[in-house]
């Protein structure tokens, strides 16, 4: 993973950083070596302490106050995982900026290459710290993104769900949300095939006591299955850093990002399909 983030930030002048709290402990193994002689770096977190990054200079804003940190206006978690470079290039996706995520734990990122996606990023960055009117939505040749809160996630996920005829598979860190299960068991009673990884969080939810004798099942208890998407009947994706939960549909700070992009519905589809089969490979997949 260090390998495939450092050629970007290598190349880059500019970086703005939103990140959720676990950067603490690793971020300085990707930022101090290589951003020192960047124009303008700011990072956005739940949890930072500047002098620990050695980033003296850097705009700070964070959901724990630091000293001389802005504090984002948010009222739930700071959940987003992005990097913007340059205003143009956007690494985003599951997995949190340390280095368990990156080596230890299932996750994927997202490398996009457009100015139009970079910007909506950046909004986020000038609402959580400037209190400026976010963008809720952006619809692009790639896919359409959702920023959370502003947008209904569970309500986005729903309505995908109900276009699905053949089959579902649901990959999920942490799945609790009881209207995406009771949506799944009403699709399943019409013949939807229904697939669903998930992690030990499922074994001590309201979810692990309804019937489940006609889902497909897998929870993987090692390493921490840390995904969060969907894929239906091999034509949509959606995934992103939301849980598929009551907090990450409606409370938190989360991006979530729709697709019928072929390679990007394909990929997580494979994904999906190792870990099933437990050829899984531990770390982040772009």
């Amino acid at each position: 993973m260090k390998r495939l983030l450092l050629p970007f930030l290598l190349l880059s002048e500019v970086l703005l950083s939103q990140v959720y709290f676990s950067m603490v402990d690793d971020l300085s193994f990707l930022v101090i070596s290589h951003l020192e002689s960047a124009s303008d770096v700011t990072v956005v977190a739940y949890s930072i302490d500047p002098d620990y990054l050695g980033l003296k200079e850097c705009s700070m804003a964070t959901e724990v106050p630091v000293e001389g940190a802005f504090v984002h206006i948010s009222d739930g978690l700071l959940h987003s995982k992005f990097i913007v470079l340059d205003h143009e290039t956007v690494i985003f996706g599951s997995a949190n900026f340390n280095r368990p995520s990156f080596e230890e734990h299932l996750n994927n990122l997202i490398v996009f290459h457009s100015r139009e996606i970079a910007t909506f990023f950046e909004k986020i960055y000038d609402w959580l710290v400037f209190g400026k009117r976010p963008q809720a939505r952006l619809e692009t040749k790639e896919g359409t993104f959702f920023l959370i809160p502003a947008v209904d996630g569970e309500r986005v996920v729903l309505d995908t769900l109900w276009k699905a005829k053949r089959y579902v598979l649901l990959c999920s860190y942490a799945f609790t949300d009881e209207d995406v299960f009771a949506t799944l068991k009403f699709l399943s009673s019409q013949g939807v095939e229904v697939y669903i990884i998930t992690d030990e969080w499922f074994e001590s939810s309201r979810l692990r006591e309804l019937p489940l004798e006609t889902f497909h099942v897998l929870e993987v208890k090692e390493p921490l299955m840390h995904h969060k998407f969907l894929v239906i009947d091999g034509k949509i994706l959606i995934t992103g850093s939301a849980n598929f939960t009551e907090s990450g549909f409606h409370r938190n700070v989360e991006v979530m990002f729709e697709t019928s992009n072929r390679e990007y519905v394909e990929s997580f589809e494979e994904e999906f399909n190792r870990i099933w089969r437990g050829y899984f490979v531990q770390g982040v997949r772009f």
